[in-house]
């Protein structure tokens, strides 16, 4: 399993040994550069953020619980783990994870009791399904009713119906870019009240986040973890790996799990920052997203507010109403739901069955594009952007286009290493998801080049609906939605190690149309920004 992918969307209630199990089921390869797992790792961070805000926090434990297996136990194999230059990095990578574990163990009861009731929901929604069945079967018997119709009750399902409503984005254009319009401007609202407080965008990100900052402290001259932080961080895999166990032997009863479960202490020098830990239960702010209001109560229980002396005279209270003649009270004032009472199901999956959310690209963001990029197609040089979004509803939103400081040739476009360094710091910043990238082919046909395979690759491990957007402004077809295979195509680009800027490639299914049939949605009106980080043309325009 990728990194960012789990098999459902959670729509109904998971025990946390069965998130613990599942946490633990990616894939890991050291072929891969360290620098690319470590954002990876703050992709994992950014979607549990989201996932928070959303009060899905099942699928944020999920990914926390995943963030911490990943830096505790996978990196340590890669070859480059003890190379000075990530140093920094991994420290604060391992102090996050100490952060986090303390909101994980917090979440814990929550999700205990959500799973815990829908079980018994489950169990008595069983229990009355064979209740009703054997009174069906003794009224069968003594009115001889055909056998056969017994299935109308026999087919009934034993789970008892989702609190979240599970739709296609695809069927539901309009519905998913309305429903994303309106929680964007909410977090947008929330981002610039806190900004108006006078805390930083970024500040504000890191600590949702669980991040720590850096503390230069730990590194004057020395080489490698400092035997006291090893010490922590070994104790924290050792409880990672004692929590593992039991769910893997089936414990029973999150109590014995909580009672010798316990999470390390954050280092002393580190007590200055502040950090607001969330509530248990997260809560909606009051906007348009709140509940509907219930029906009011009947006029009649406002009677006993009032005197005898204030009731009419002479006249005998109204009769009431025959039974078959009573009213069905009409449904509440309609008003928006939250977010997280929908979801958007998968309606593609990878060769091997994984299913893929959709993803939703507004159709206006080419067109921009190649207007950004003509003076260079002209030129006949590349460009290269990047494409970010957020999670909305288990459903991946495109809504924001950065172009950073990169070099180009008739056949290549490199991000620059400041570029790099730029993106990834805006992307943080704004709790942004790297969803893949789009680039022109100012004289060649709409393909992948082995080059650009290896670089969606990249994107792939870090998301697997991570797409790239190739336009061929000279060519029929002048543009295409592709993802790699998987398998063959990921695993086997993951795994080539044939040198040269493009070269052959053993296998042929590499990649596939990801637009149609694909997980790729175009949303009419999906509004977006586009962001231009290369020097001396650094601006926001919406």
């Amino acid at each position: 399993m990728a990194l960012s992918r789990h098999h459902a969307a959670l729509s109904t209630p998971r025990s946390v040994e069965d998130l613990v199990q599942e946490a633990q089921q990616f894939e890991f390869n050291t072929n891969r550069p360290l620098q690319q797992w470590l954002r990876a790792a703050k992709m994992l961070l950014t979607e549990a953020s989201i996932c928070e805000q959303e009060g899905n926090l099942a699928t944020a434990y999920l990914y926390l619980y995943r963030h911490a297996d990943l830096i505790l136990s996978k990196l340590p194999e890669h070859p480059d783990y003890r190379d000075p230059r990530y140093k920094l990095e991994l420290s604060q990578a391992r102090k996050t994870v100490q952060r986090n574990l303390v909101k994980l163990e917090q979440w814990k009861p929550r999700i205990t009791q959500d799973y815990q009731r829908y079980a018994k929901a489950m169990d008595r929604r069983s229990a009355e399904r064979q209740r009703a069945q054997q009174e069906f079967d003794q009224a069968a018997r003594r009115l001889s009713y055909d056998p056969s119709r017994r299935t109308s009750i026999a087919s009934m399902s034993s789970r008892p119906p989702s609190p979240i409503s599970s739709l296609s984005a695809m069927d539901n254009r309009e519905f998913a870019v309305n429903l994303a319009q309106r929680e964007l401007k909410r977090r947008d609202a929330s981002r610039k009240s806190t900004t108006e407080a006078g805390i930083p965008a970024a500040t504000v990100a890191e600590r949702r986040r669980g991040l720590v900052a850096p503390d230069y402290g730990d590194y004057a001259g020395t080489h490698g973890p400092s035997q006291g932080h090893d010490d922590g961080v070994r104790a924290v895999g050792q409880q990672l790996q004692q929590q593992s166990l039991r769910s893997r032997n089936g414990s029973n009863g999150d109590q014995s799990m909580s009672s010798t479960f316990s999470y390390p202490s954050v280092p002393q020098k580190e007590s200055r920052m502040e950090w607001n830990t969330p509530p248990t239960q997260p809560s909606m702010p009051q906007s348009r997203y709140t509940m509907p209001i219930p029906p009011a109560r009947p006029a009649k229980e406002s009677l006993h507010k009032h005197s005898a002396s204030e009731l009419p005279r002479r006249q005998p209270p109204p009769r009431p109403p025959r039974p078959d003649s009573l009213e069905t009270p009409g449904p509440p004032p309609s008003s928006p739901q939250v977010p997280s009472k929908y979801t958007f199901k998968p309606t593609a999956f990878t060769e091997a069955g994984a299913p893929l959310r959709t993803v939703l690209l507004p159709p206006d963001l080419r067109t921009q594009f190649l207007n950004l990029a003509d003076p260079n197609t002209s030129r006949n040089l590349e460009t290269c952007g990047i494409l970010a979004g957020t999670i909305i509803a288990n459903a991946l939103f495109i809504n924001t286009l950065i172009i950073p400081d990169q070099t180009s040739t008739s056949d290549t476009c490199d991000t620059t290493d400041q570029g790099e360094i730029d993106l990834f710091s805006y992307c943080d910043s704004n709790d942004l998801l790297v969803m893949g990238w789009i680039h022109t082919h100012p004289s060649q046909s709409c393909f992948l080049s082995s080059r650009d395979l290896h670089t969606s690759s990249g994107y792939q491990v870090m998301l697997p609906e991570a797409i790239a957007i190739v336009c061929a402004p000279r060519h029929n077809p002048d543009w295409g939605i592709f993802r790699l295979t998987d398998p063959p195509g990921l695993p086997h680009v993951l795994e080539c190690r044939k040198p040269g800027i493009f070269h052959t490639h053993d296998e042929d299914r590499l990649y596939t149309d990801a637009l149609r049939p694909g997980h790729v949605v175009e949303g009419p009106g999906l509004q977006f920004e586009v962001v231009d980080l290369r020097k001396g043309k650094m601006k926001v325009t919406s």
